[in-house]
C-alpha cells in the first residue's frame, strides 16, 4: 500500500510545475487525486498520465479568485471522491514588477486576491474535515521569498510571507481538530514550464549550497510527506526545500572574491 493509500487530494495548479509533480507522486502513493487548472487540455493530459500508469485521478477547471470557488471544488470532491482528505494550496500568480511600478490592481491580484482564495478554500475544507470528522492535512506552497528580498517581486514575497504566517495560526486554530497545517517553501525551481533564461538560473544556483538548482521531481516528495501519516508529528511548520539557498544567499565566485578576503 502507498502512503496516501485511499485518500482524496485537491492539489490547486496541478497542471504543471510543482503542482503536476505532486499530483503524479500523491497518486503513486495511493491517492485519489484531483487535478485542478485553468486548462482544460493540460488538466486532460496530467489525468491521461497518471492513469496510464495505474493511478486514479480526475481534473477540475476553476477559477480560485472566484468568491464561490471553494463551495465549486467541494462539490466537485464529494461528487467524484466522496470528500477530501488532503488540501494542497499549489496554484499561485505573480507579475514581477518593481515596488515603484506597482498598481492596485496588479496589488489585488498577487496578493489580496492569492490570500483570500487561499484563505477561505483552507477555510471550507477545514469545516468540511470538521463535520466529516476526519484528519486531515492542508499543506500550502510558501517560498522563500517569504524570509528574503527580491527585486521586483515585492507583491510576490509580500503574499508568501503571509502564506508562512497563516499556516501557523490555522495549525493552532485546527489542531485539536487532528488537521495538520503545514508549508513547503521551495526556492528557485525549475519545472516543466520554466521560461526563465540560462544566466538567471545559474545566478540562482550559485547562491545555493548544492551542485544543482531544484527541480520541481525534490519539491513534490515534500509535500508528500506532509501530507502522508509519517509527519503526523508536524503542524505549523514551514519546510524549506531550496538547496540550502536561505542560509547561504551568497553566491559562491562572490564569496572568493579578494575583496572579501
Amino acid at each position: 500500500m502507498g502512503r496516501l493509500e485511499g485518500k482524496a487530494a485537491l492539489i490547486t495548479g496541478s497542471s504543471s510545475g510543482i503542482g503536476y509533480e505532486t499530483a503524479k507522486l500523491f497518486a503513486a502513493e495511493g491517492a485519489l487525486v484531483m487535478v485542478m487548472g485553468r486548462n482544460a487540455e493540460r488538466c486532460e493530459a496530467v489525468v491521461k498520465e497518471i492513469r496510464e500508469k495505474g493511478g486514479k485521478a480526475e481534473y477540475t477547471l476553476c477559477d480560485l479568485y472566484a468568491e464561490d470557488a471553494p463551495e465549486v471544488l467541494l462539490k466537485r470532491m464529494k461528487e467524484v471522491f466522496g470528500g477530501i482528505d488532503i488540501l494542497v494550496n499549489n496554484a499561485a500568480w505573480w507579475k514581477g514588477q518593481p515596488f515603484l511600478e506597482t498598481n492596485r490592481a496588479d496589488f489585488r491580484k498577487g496578493f489580496s486576491d492569492y490570500i483570500e482564495s487561499v484563505y477561505f478554500l483552507s477555510q471550507a475544507v477545514s469545516q468540511d474535515m470538521i463535520d466529516e470528522k476526519k484528519k486531515g492535512k492542508i499543506i500550502h506552497i510558501a517560498s522563500t521569498a517569504a524570509y528574503y528580498g527580491e527585486r521586483g517581486m515585492s507583491v510576490y514575497c509580500a503574499a508568501k510571507a503571509a502564506v508562512v504566517n497563516l499556516t501557523r495560526a490555522m495549525a493552532l486554530e485546527l489542531g485539536p481538530h487532528e488537521i495538520y497545517v503545514n508549508a513547503v517553501a521551495p526556492g528557485t525551481t525549475v519545472t516543466n514550464n520554466e521560461k526563465r533564461p540560462a544566466h538567471v538560473l545559474e545566478s540562482f544556483r550559485l547562491m545555493g549550497a548544492l551542485p544543482e538548482l531544484n527541480t520541481a521531481e525534490k519539491i513534490a516528495p515534500a509535500v508528500l510527506f506532509l501530507a502522508s501519516g509519517e509527519s503526523d508529528g508536524i503542524t505549523g511548520e514551514t519546510l524549506a526545500v531550496d538547496g540550502g539557498c536561505v542560509q547561504i544567499r551568497m553566491p559562491e565566485k562572490l564569496y572568493e572574491s579578494p575583496i572579501l578576503l
